[in-house]
């Protein structure tokens, strides 16, 4: 049979975290949406630790209180031992860019799962639960139809506008239309379990992710609440196979003894529950969206876990995502190609980035047997992949892991339009005052355009919808929308001008406020779009 009220906007297939954010989301804009998750909540889940970019997203739905309340311990920053030498080393979140909290989260993602799930009925959404998803068609009016089984196993379907399939590895949709590529460099499988009274680090950094190396792979150690720990080793699957024979737990202790700084941990701990095994192959899909329908989360790509970004790209992605949807929906002028193409485009970058840290970490410069590099290393290369072509290098490397994306130019330029927290807006405006983005800058130096800048137009979130906006685009990508100021600064910036002027002529011209107007500029000369005239001549 099919549902009487059969005609939603939107039909969302999984209800882990990138499910119920977008759900969510697309209800707080006004859309009649279904969920189906095929699991009775809670269910156990791998996957702890929350970046604290993903405070950020939490917020955006309403639950970073309710995350608050429940006493999840908070995460204040990254322990490594990693690299050439076994001395520790940490990275703080406080010390990323344009990052509105300091924090994350260390959290059970059963428990966790339920609040983001519950959040989104509370907020509209048709969640039901033990509903499995059995087939789909896209018509070629752009009808979606679903069908499903409940969990008495009553078949039914329902119709909507719009497809997202957030149903995780499985990839209903994605796995039936597209291609799935696999990495053939980051195919790891992980061993872990729990303990109970695991030694850790006194006042806000007991919280934080400890992530140790051995031999043959890493460790991660995230502390829980009720004094358990999450305690997972990181291995290639080659080095897997050759032990599985002999036993996981046997091979899970071998593991240990030969990482020290675990076993001082562990000396009066105790193991609390059986070894778990899963699979950490890393992919993509070819695509990930298309007419009727796009994926989030896992169901369009996947990647290996040392940085935590599980929980944290599926959100992100859902964000992205419910902007996308309801501006296709709603904005028939846009083109549907355009906002599928941000989409894909704007989570697939931010996949590749840290794909591209992964890959510096693990290979010769830190990976498994051996672990060569230095931690300046890794904070250099981090700098190249970051879109902010003068940040200090650390700044760049704390940055990427934190999950920072406030500072990307879709998601900033039109921030002063957008009914957004002060504390929120006042971080993202602040971003590039003083010495924030860790450049300095010479304010009595002449400053001119960079070399084959040039005028564009691009897509950004405008509150609930995609906008478009003529932007001053830098050759590596990084882009600012191209305001009244930018574009004075573009036609004063004739190298007879210092960058302390142009802010003096910018704010003479009522073009900004003081602070702003240096803000501005600073930015500018951060990201590239200008340049000290001494430097360009050299």
């Amino acid at each position: 049979m099919t549902d009487s009220a059969c005609e939603y906007d939107v039909v969302v297939i999984g209800g882990g975290p990138g499910g119920s954010m977008t759900s969510t989301l697309l209800a707080q804009y006004g859309k009649h949406v279904i969920l189906f998750e095929s699991a009775q909540f809670p269910r156990y889940h791998i996957g702890e630790s929350l970046l604290s970019g993903t405070a950020d997203l939490l917020k955006m739905i309403g639950v970073l209180d309710k995350l608050e309340d429940a006493g999840f311990v908070k995460k204040h920053g990254v322990e490594w031992v990693w690299g050439e030498r076994r001395e520790p080393w940490t990275v703080y979140f406080k010390d990323a860019l344009a990052m509105p909290y300091d924090y994350g989260y260390q959290v059970e993602r059963g428990p966790f799962d339920q609040m983001l799930l519950e959040n989104a009925r509370e907020h509209g959404v048709d969640a039901r639960e033990g509903h499995r998803v059995t087939d789909f068609a896209i018509g070629d009016d752009g009808t979606v139809r679903v069908d499903y089984t409940d969990a008495a196993g009553n078949l039914g379907s329902v119709t909507a506008r719009w497809l997202v399939d957030a149903s995780g590895q499985g990839g209903l949709v994605t796995k039936r239309l597209h291609q799935r590529e696999w990495d053939p460099y980051l195919k790891n499988m992980a061993l872990w379990t729990y303990w109970r009274g695991a030694e850790r680090p006194a006042g806000l950094d007991a919280g934080n992710t400890f992530l140790p190396t051995f031999d043959e792979g890493w460790w991660w150690f995230i502390p829980l609440r009720d004094d358990l720990t999450s305690i997972g080793v990181v291995v290639d699957r080659e080095s897997y196979l050759r032990h599985k024979a002999s036993g996981l737990d046997r091979y899970y202790q071998n593991c240990l003894e030969r990482t020290p700084e675990l076993v001082e941990r562990l000396k009066d701990a105790e193991q609390v529950d059986t070894i778990h095994a899963q699979r950490d192959w890393s992919y993509i899909y070819d695509r990930f969206s298309g007419d009727g329908y796009l994926a989030v989360g896992d169901a369009a790509c996947f990647i290996d876990p040392l940085f935590s970004t599980g929980v944290h790209l599926s959100m992100l992605s859902g964000y992205l995502a419910a902007t996308a949807v309801n501006t296709i929906l709603d904005k028939p002028a846009i083109s549907r190609d355009t906002v599928l193409d941000f989409y894909e485009s704007t989570y697939r970058q931010e996949f590749e980035r840290l794909r591209a840290q992964v890959y510096f970490l693990y290979g010769g410069h830190g990976g498994h047997g051996g672990h060569g590099g230095s931690k300046e290393s890794y904070f250099w290369h981090a700098r190249s992949q970051f879109d902010v072509p003068g940040i200090a290098p650390e700044k760049a490397f704390v940055s990427l892991i934190a999950g920072a994306f406030q500072h990307r130019s879709w998601y900033r330029r039109f921030l002063a339009q957008l009914d957004v927290p002060a504390e929120l807006r006042g971080t993202i405006e602040g971003i590039f005052e003083g010495k924030s983005a860790g450049v300095n800058v010479d304010w009595r130096q002449p400053v001119i355009p960079a070399e084959a800048i040039e005028l564009g137009e691009e897509l950004a979130v405008d509150g609930r919808y995609l906008r478009s906006s003529q932007v001053l685009r830098h050759p590596s990508g990084t882009s600012m929308p191209l305001t009244p100021a930018l574009s004075a600064i573009r036609d004063l910036a004739d190298g007879s001008r210092s960058a302390e002027e142009l802010v003096r002529l910018l704010v003479e011209k009522e073009l900004e406020p003081a602070d702003r107007a240096r803000a501005l500029v600073h930015e500018a000369i951060t990201f590239g779009l200008f340049e000290p005239r001494e430097s360009a001549e050299a």
